[in-house]
């Protein structure tokens, strides 16, 4: 009943403005992409839209590229349904991918329960700019999603993260939690499946992929300036605060590979222990975090994150659970504000003018998770499960 609520208030927030709510301009990039491929015109030697270095510049692989194909010849009706259906039904996908991850029961009637679970983030800030957008993070979580939720002794385990790197460097930070929870086997795959993906961008698009490939792919230039106030990642911090040059650069990696083996480390435990969802939404939103660049719609980990947070205020006097739930749909209930008629530039505001705070609560709310999983691991076995 909340999922019809949730579902039948987003689309009568999408109907009444289209233009903010489901503009599709990063769906629109993907399409001029695939007629760049069609036509044979490099999708790297310019920006796909204007003249300006670091907007509108295709930051993807080429295998991406070639994914995007089927997107040309979409007439503006057509894609629109792609991109807000497809979206939506991908996100169910991932919703069902956690749910089995948390250990119900693979059958119909979790697939049926994952729609209306999808239509409530739908009021996740992060899914909401990713609807709107028409990109493809919903896409990437839901891969690694329902990667990972097949079983340890399914031969293609892995194969699927290796093609979510294929199309976007970040989820190789996965390949990394396989090696640390000790699954040798899915990690090779994984990295065997990025490797076809690059095999066939250089068969297909030789010139590109030479491009990409030889440093395109780290041209920060490509992305935009670090301090952009979008940038809500670890570095955009950094690059606003103290900056990112010279020897705070190296300060701002050394931090970065400090969070991310904490990450590793923590993950493995709980992978251990059987918390697979937990252990995967951490490894997400810390790959967001450290990330060079991080806009809102990459952090749609925080929609696992409230999935796992529901599944443990289900248990009798999960009053922490609930604590954190509620605390996580604040943060990350920017769309709910927002299609309530509240002003964007009011949400997430505080008492106090410090804008860093504001604009980094997504990556404050990562360090805070990190730390309390931390805490409860330290706890004797007896301890946490009183707790749960």
């Amino acid at each position: 009943m909340l999922g019809a609520v949730a579902a039948g208030g987003y689309l009568a927030a999408v109907l009444a403005d289209p233009e903010t709510l489901m503009h599709l301009k990063d769906l629109g990039v993907y399409q001029i992409a695939g007629n760049r491929v069609l036509d044979g015109v490099s999708v790297y030697d310019s920006p796909l839209l204007g003249h300006t270095r670091g907007v509108w510049e295709f930051v993807y692989t080429p295998f991406a590229a070639l994914l995007f194909v089927p997107l040309a010849k979409l007439n503006a009706p057509v894609i629109v349904y792609v991109g807000g259906i497809g979206n939506f039904l991908i996100l169910a996908v991932a919703a069902w991918a956690a749910l089995a991850l948390l250990g119900y029961r693979r059958d119909l009637r979790l697939a049926v329960f994952s729609l209306p679970v999808a239509a409530l983030l739908l009021w996740c800030e992060p899914i909401r700019q990713t609807m709107a957008f028409g990109q493809v993070n919903i896409l990437l979580m839901a891969l690694v999603l329902v990667d990972l939720a097949l079983p340890d002794s399914f031969r293609g385990k892995g194969a699927l993260i290796g093609i979510a790197a294929g199309i976007k460097l970040t989820p190789a930070f996965f390949v990394l939690y396989l090696l640390f929870s000790k699954r040798y086997r899915a990690a090779l795959t994984s990295v065997i499946s990025l490797a076809v993906t690059l095999l066939i961008g250089f068969l297909v698009l030789p010139h590109d992929s030479k491009t990409f490939w030889s440093g395109a792919f780290a041209d920060p230039a490509r992305v935009g300036v670090p301090q952009d106030p979008s940038n809500e990642s670890l570095r955009g911090m950094f690059a606003r605060t103290i900056g990112v040059t010279g020897g705070l650069q190296l300060l701002w990696l050394v931090v970065a590979a400090a969070i991310a083996l904490a990450c590793l480390l923590l993950a493995r435990r709980l992978s251990s222990g059987g918390q697979e969802l937990l252990a995967v939404t951490l490894c997400g939103l810390t790959t967001t975090a450290v990330s060079p660049y991080s806009w809102v719609h990459h952090w749609v980990w925080l929609a696992a994150l409230l999935i796992c947070l529901l599944d443990a205020s289900l248990r009798r006097w999960a009053v922490s659970a609930w604590v954190g739930l509620v605390l996580t749909f604040a943060v990350a209930s920017g769309g709910v504000l927002l299609l309530l008629g509240f002003d964007e530039s009011s949400i997430l505001t505080f008492p106090w003018d410090h804008q860093e705070v504001n604009r980094n609560a997504y990556l404050w709310l990562t360090i805070v998770a990190l730390a309390v999983v931390a805490l409860r691991l330290m706890k004797p076995a007896q301890d946490r499960e009183a707790a749960r």
